[in-house]
């Protein structure tokens, strides 16, 4: 079967799930998986997903945020030393 991609869904044996691209990765299976394995793993992983998708943002706009206020106080401070003729 030709395919674009794949990867693997896995449930280990506390009930977490994981996903990864290896599909060389060796797997010793206990069972075969039932729908709601599949509902549940596929939905872990894309609430993990989503979960760093949000920290990343959350993430890039503290930078963004720190970035501006340091900004901010370089300006205030060349606004000072220009008001007293010293730049």
């Amino acid at each position: 079967m030709h395919v674009d991609t794949a990867f693997i869904i896995a449930k280990r044996a506390d009930g977490s799930f994981f996903a990864t691209t290896n599909l060389n990765t060796e797997l010793e299976i206990t069972r075969e998986a039932e729908t709601l394995d599949i509902k549940y793993g596929c939905n872990d992983i894309l609430t993990l997903l989503n979960n760093h998708d949000l920290a990343n943002l959350v993430v890039t706009k503290l930078a963004s945020n720190s970035q501006s206020e340091s900004e901010k106080t370089a300006s205030s401070i060349r606004q000072v030393l220009e008001d007293k003729g010293i730049l």
